[in-house]
């Protein structure tokens, strides 16, 4: 890599920077140029490992941003609905329009996020809740785009993808207590952010060697737990005077990894034409996940236009799945490539005619009965996939004794059996509390802690397979505490309906 030469692209890049910002376009998208003339005019070659580096610093910083943000709950709830809607319309629309199967996963996940500075621009004049709805629905969707990204990368299939999520809750739940205790001894350290740079790193070797999903996703839960720690957020405001450097660095090393030697007019018009059909499906799907959450159908139109883009992070999804060798043809990267450009672009002169798309939509579709508290669905839903992680984690030690320590197993399964039953009812209650407003909230919470005992035991079954010899009383085992829980559950509701009869019997 030549210095003069870099020097001349990195000019390149704060001047095209400047121009897009004073035409109301993200500055990043300077730099994309300034990367794309570097690597196709002036032969300038980025690393791989430089560029595996960027993309792992980028992760790291989404994981501060969001775990240093306050988001809606509703928006927790919005977005796994609009990624579905998103996923389930990209694969359909790009497949009937003769896209393989992996080519249209790629574009899907593309299509998961916004770009941030659009919305906040956009939603200046919405009510603030239903702005906070719509920051905090962009912020998740970067978190919600590094996952599906990790976890295609990590050759993610329909039967490990339970394992995956829990085994990344887990790791997860591991770096935030890392965390917690170092906090005490780098707060206020000139060394705090290198120390957390340098535990991001760990967590990608860590993700790596489990291979669990993609190593970048260490780097995001380094970020997440980081700024969850910094109680005072004295080093997350330097962590944040990077993040401009971290950013205009990544999107300048994709625009030179852009593979540049099969370049075609064509290109541009399929380009936008991807465009148009994806910007049409993200506001297809992030209207009906808000409404479904708001249900205000004009107020879920504006939040729909006013994030129906493509985030620039997306455009090193292709560069990275090309890399990773998902995708063999050069000419179709460039083409995806082009698609957030040709959507950031497109979107002001859209947003510009979004009080017709409002009227419109208010006119034809009625307003919906929302009664949900998402706070405590939200409680409800994380406190599962918490719990999920604990059952595995003992239930693993449990086979594991089984399958290695003979009789003496029998130990551990006393001393277990205690806590699971006294874990289990604790987690009854807590769900018994946060579900009391809905109707049926015994069985409803009986239903969840089932879920959650359904997604354990095939985590562990899964893991055990994998690393234990699998005698058939391991997993006899493994089923008997579970359905003694479960027993445990019913005797519960049981107890409850008894004493609700007795006291309408004392009543009468």
């Amino acid at each position: 890599m030549d210095l003069g030469v870099l020097s001349l692209a990195v000019a390149l890049g704060v001047f095209f920077a400047y121009l897009v910002d004073r035409l109301g376009y993200p500055p990043l998208l300077g730099f994309l140029a300034a990367g794309f003339i570097a690597g196709s005019v002036l032969r300038l070659s980025v690393p791989d490992i430089l560029l595996q580096m960027l993309i792992a610093l980028v992760a790291f910083e989404a994981g501060r941003q969001l775990g240093s943000g306050s988001l809606s709950p509703a928006a927790f709830f919005a977005v796994i609905l609009e990624a579905a809607f998103v996923a389930g319309l990209s694969i359909s629309v790009f497949r009937l329009m003769g896209f393989s199967l992996r080519e249209a996963l790629i574009v899907a996940v593309m299509l998961l996020s916004s770009s941030s500075l659009l919305v906040l621009k956009f939603t200046e004049g919405l009510p603030p809740e239903a702005r906070n709805v719509a920051i905090s629905l962009t912020t998740l969707e970067d978190t919600v785009l590094f996952i599906a990204l990790s976890l295609l990368v990590g050759k993610a299939t329909f039967e490990t993808l339970p394992v995956q999520l829990v085994m990344v809750t887990g790791i997860g739940a591991l770096s935030l207590g890392v965390f917690t205790w170092a906090s005490r001894y780098i707060v206020g350290k000139e060394y705090a952010i290198p120390f957390a740079l340098a535990a991001a790193f760990s967590l990608v070797y860590v993700v790596q060697y489990f291979n669990v999903a993609s190593p970048y996703l260490g780097a995001f839960l380094a970020g997440f737990a980081f700024s969850r720690t910094d109680t005072y957020g004295v080093h997350n405001r330097e962590a944040a005077a990077l993040s401009n450097l971290i950013f205009y660095a990544y999107m300048f090393a994709i625009g030179a990894s852009l593979p540049t030697h099969q370049i075609n007019p064509w290109l541009i018009v399929i380009g936008l034409f991807l465009a148009l059909v994806a910007m049409l499906i993200r506001g297809v799907a992030v209207f009906f996940g808000s409404l479904f959450m708001l249900g205000n159908p004009r107020t879920s139109a504006r939040i729909a236009v006013s994030t129906a883009h493509i985030s620039e992070l997306s455009i090193s999804v292709p560069v990275i799945a090309y890399s990773h060798g998902f995708v063999e043809s050069p000419e179709f990267v460039l083409a995806l490539s082009t698609v957030p450009i040709m959507s950031l672009v497109l979107a002001p002169i859209v947003w510009r005619r979004h009080d017709v798309i409002e009227d419109y939509v208010a006119r034809r579709v009625r307003e919906l009965r929302t009664t949900v508290a998402y706070e405590k669905l939200y409680k409800v839903v994380t406190h599962a996939f918490i719990t999920a992680v604990k059952l595995v984690v003992i239930l693993v030690v449990l086979a594991v004794a089984f399958a290695y320590l003979g009789w003496l197993s029998l130990v551990a399964v006393a001393l277990s059996s205690v806590f699971l039953v006294r874990y289990s009812r604790q987690i009854y209650k807590d769900l018994l509390i946060a579900l009391r407003e809905l109707e049926g909230a015994r069985y409803a919470s009986a239903a969840v802690l089932l879920a959650t005992f359904s997604l354990a035991i095939y985590v562990v079954l899964v893991l055990v397979g994998a690393y234990v010899e699998a005698h058939i009383y391991v997993v006899s085992a493994i089923v008997t505490v579970l359905a003694f829980l479960i027993y445990e559950i019913y005797s519960e509701l049981h107890k409850e309906r008894a004493r609700r009869f007795n006291s309408s019997t004392t009543n009468l």
